[in-house]
């Protein structure tokens, strides 16, 4: 059997494609008034303010090939952005999709990207509705989302000293998979968890919040600059994920806090909100545990009793 690649098919061929595809999505949303097919999609506009964020995932950076299937990259694709939106307390409504690959990328491959782009949309209630393909050396996968914002928007800044620290889910999971894929071990590559409903939710009662992407003391980093405190985690209390037990064994709490690829939110609530909070965690859909607190200080993360915290980064793409 030939396999039919981009090159075969060429750009505006598969374009014409993707579109007759998404028609459906688009008659089913209410925002969406053009989508793909014009010079650039519109959108109906809402009462609330726009709330706009934008991630890549490239071949040999953030996957290798045959990792995952495309559906499931272009899932992932999705979900890192819909983690910045949760983190703000918005929720999706649109997506843009631009693809960088090679000419001889199966067409099949360019297909599954984009339909799990199109199939994380729709099951938050957004669509796919434009984007752009271009050759290039390595395939790569960007999109760009638009939210809504929440009631109340999150940021980073307004953590203050005796803030009680949440996250939920786990940690570790992520880094321990790709570990061991890059070990020649076959394991599945875990998808990042949606918690759009949880930031919305939460953003009602945090005084700050961020998705942990880069790993979960170099985030808190981030919220303790932000906001001009410190903070203290008890590293006993962070969930640590059971496969980053299984592959770092005693070093799985330095893991858990330093892995990234989590894409769990981790929130800061004044002690009058943990009220609030006590009645809406059963409306999350995700566990959520407290791990510490903000205190006074220099903008810092201190983990007690943890030597190997002491200068303890995250990801970083260039260092």
């Amino acid at each position: 059997m030939t396999t039919r690649r981009l090159r075969d098919v060429g750009e505006h061929r598969w374009i014409a494609g993707l579109v007759r595809r998404l028609h459906d999505d688009m008659a089913a949303s209410g925002r969406v008034l053009v989508g793909p097919g014009d010079d650039a999609a519109v959108l109906r506009a809402s009462r609330r303010p726009l709330v706009l964020t934008v991630d890549t995932l490239v071949e040999g950076v953030h996957f290798r090939a045959g990792w995952a299937s495309p559906r499931t990259i272009g899932r992932q694709a999705f979900r890192v952005n819909a983690s910045d939106l949760a983190a703000m307390g918005a929720t999706p409504v649109a997506a843009l999709l631009a693809l960088e690959a090679p000419g001889d990328t199966p067409v099949a491959t360019v297909d599954g990207l984009a339909a799990g782009v199109a199939a994380d949309a729709r099951a938050l209630g957004a669509a796919l509705v434009g984007g752009n393909v271009t050759a290039g050396r390595a395939l790569a996968v960007t999109v760009t989302l638009v939210g809504d914002a929440g009631p109340r928007l999150a940021r980073r800044a307004g953590a203050r000293p005796g803030d009680r620290l949440f996250v939920t889910g786990s940690f570790g999971a992520r880094a321990a998979a790709v570990r061991s894929l890059l070990a020649g071990r076959r394991v599945r590559w875990p998808l990042a968890p949606v918690r759009v409903e949880a930031g919305r939710r939460l953003a009602a009662i945090a005084s700050a919040m961020i998705d942990v992407s880069d790993g979960l003391l170099q985030d808190l980093g981030h919220v303790c600059r932000a906001s001009g405190v410190a903070a203290v985690v008890d590293a006993a209390r962070v969930p640590v994920a059971a496969g980053c037990r299984r592959v770092y064994g005693a070093a799985a709490v330095a893991h858990a806090l330093t892995g990234g690829e989590d894409y769990e939110l981790l929130v800061a609530v004044p002690p009058r909100r943990l009220r609030a909070l006590a009645a809406l965690r059963a409306r999350l859909g995700c566990p959520l545990t407290e791990i510490g607190r903000m205190v006074a200080g220099r903008p810092a993360v201190h983990v007690p009793g943890a030597a190997w915290a002491r200068g303890a980064g995250g990801f970083d793409h260039f260092r």
